[in-house]
């Protein structure tokens, strides 16, 4: 059975627009601290060391976003994070993001690369990293 990795973050007001909802790019800002975090768990160790002491990291070369509903100023917005997809050298994240307990408001794809950060050249997931994400996979990828 995969698991499922939750943060939670209050939507503040630099983040919302003229309308007083969230600001439509700065969900995908969501997307990423929720990923600092995730990786944090999921690898045991900072996201920090993982890009300066291993020189690893995991840039981003695709989104798709869906918003199903407008994200409040002051709403928190509980953040869901499973491994949609694991290839070779890259993931398909998966975010879904709702708002006070409620149904989901907006949902996030991203495919991340592995890469070497100091040549930014592709690799494959070390054996531990894989490890460590496996568990997050969701049943049916």
């Amino acid at each position: 059975m995969s698991e499922v990795f939750h943060c939670e973050r209050r939507v503040g007001f630099g983040e919302v627009d003229w309308a007083r909802i969230l600001y439509y790019p700065r969900f995908l800002h969501h997307c990423h601290l929720a990923f600092e975090l995730f990786m944090e768990e999921a690898l045991a160790r900072p996201y920090a060391s993982f890009l300066e002491a291993d020189d690893l990291g995991f840039p981003t070369v695709h989104v798709e976003t869906r918003y199903m509903r407008p994200i409040p100023y002051g709403s928190t917005l509980r953040m869901a994070v499973s491994v949609a997809r694991m290839g070779r050298s890259s993931m398909d994240v998966r975010y879904v993001g709702c708002i006070d307990g409620g149904e989901p408001a907006a949902s996030a794809l991203v495919t991340n690369v592995l890469v070497r950060m100091s040549s930014f050249a592709s690799l494959p997931m070390p054996a531990w990293v894989r490890k460590g994400l496996e568990m997050y996979l969701e049943a049916d990828a």
